[in-house]
């Protein structure tokens, strides 16, 4: 199929999927069920970005909210931040939120939070896993090897360099971040899901690198990839016991994460990370689809909508996607 070809086709039979998916959610039959008031909700990773714009959301409904992040400062602020809109509850809301500082990668941790949803609220209607790291180096440039044109022109070089870490570390820290992490969550909070609720949702804020790869960002891609492949299964298990399980893809969201990034290096700057700098989402605007895709249990979401075009592009053309990619990322 020629690529001119693909970029007629793929455009229209992108909308077209997309709006006929819309149009199957444009009720929220499980609003009727479990009031916005009466949710009860976990939030993983929330101190920041997407999680902390989510924790807001639900404050405004005066749902039962359990905040679960590393740092402890931030969560309180958040939660002090919660409270303006609980101030005509009993108390001001103050039993009505509760924070848990803790690592997500950490067993006792989690037990924690989820012994905290149990005595507060008896259990939990929704587990929201929003925690996550993202990697920004080519993964040639992780381990450490320089690669030059021969003299020929048709063949190349390889040259070790000496790196400060061994590149397995930053692969084991993403994956125990996004995939060990909501694993282990799903883990400890799935028996108060299938016991406590009448409506039971999981919510998994993935990426669009868990549907399709990208130059520099290979071990992140497979962190998501990962994480796609246990909740896709995990929801035929547990369908028969009515819990939703629900993914949401996001495009680049304007966070701070890539600053962070588990391969870049404290003295490296954002600015020479690879990645588009121009029409990100704003993490609101995330929370705002992710609250809408929980109303209506919808399956799978990607962000802006349409990026259906993707699931398209790669049966049809893979390589003119991958050219995408290269551009998109400057590779």
């Amino acid at each position: 199929m020629s690529a001119n070809l693909v970029s007629i086709i793929l455009p229209v039979l992108s909308i077209v999927a997309y709006l006929a998916y819309k149009r199957s959610f444009t009720s929220y039959p499980r609003l009727k069920i479990i009031t916005p008031f009466q949710e009860r909700a976990v939030i993983i990773g929330c101190t920041t970005g997407i999680g902390r714009e989510l924790a807001l959301l639900y404050a405004q409904r005066r749902a039962r909210l359990i905040l679960f992040a590393r740092r402890e400062a931030l969560l309180n602020d958040l939660k002090q931040e919660c409270l303006q809109y609980y101030a005509s509850e009993p108390e001001g809301g103050k039993n009505l939120i509760y924070v848990v500082a803790g690592d997500a990668i950490n067993d006792s941790d989690v037990q924690r939070c989820t012994q905290t949803a149990s005595s507060a609220f008896g259990g939990i209607d929704t587990l929201i896993l929003c925690a996550g790291v993202i990697s920004v180096l080519p993964f040639v440039d992780l381990c450490g090897l320089s690669v030059t044109k021969n003299p020929t022109g048709i063949s190349f070089s390889v040259t070790s360099v000496q790196t400060p870490d061994d590149p397995m570390t930053a692969v084991r820290r993403i994956t125990e971040v996004n995939y060990h992490a909501p694993v282990l969550a799903t883990r400890h909070f799935l028996p108060f899901l299938i016991s406590a609720s009448r409506a039971p949702n999981i919510i998994v804020v993935s990426s669009m690198a868990g549907k399709t790869g990208a130059p520099t960002r290979g071990i992140y891609a497979g962190s998501k990839h990962a994480v796609h492949g246990f909740f896709d299964s995990l929801r035929v298990e547990v369908e028969q016991y009515n819990v939703h399980v629900g993914i949401v893809c996001p495009g680049t969201v304007d966070t701070g994460l890539r600053a962070s990034a588990v391969d870049l290096r404290p003295q490296e700057a954002e600015a020479a990370v690879h990645g588009s700098t121009k029409g990100k989402l704003s993490p609101r605007a995330c929370a705002e689809r992710i609250l809408r895709a929980s109303d209506a249990r919808e399956r799978e979401v990607y962000v802006p909508g349409w990026y259906y075009w993707m699931l398209w592009m790669k049966v049809a053309s893979p390589e003119l996607l991958d050219g995408f990619a290269r551009k998109k990322y400057g590779y």
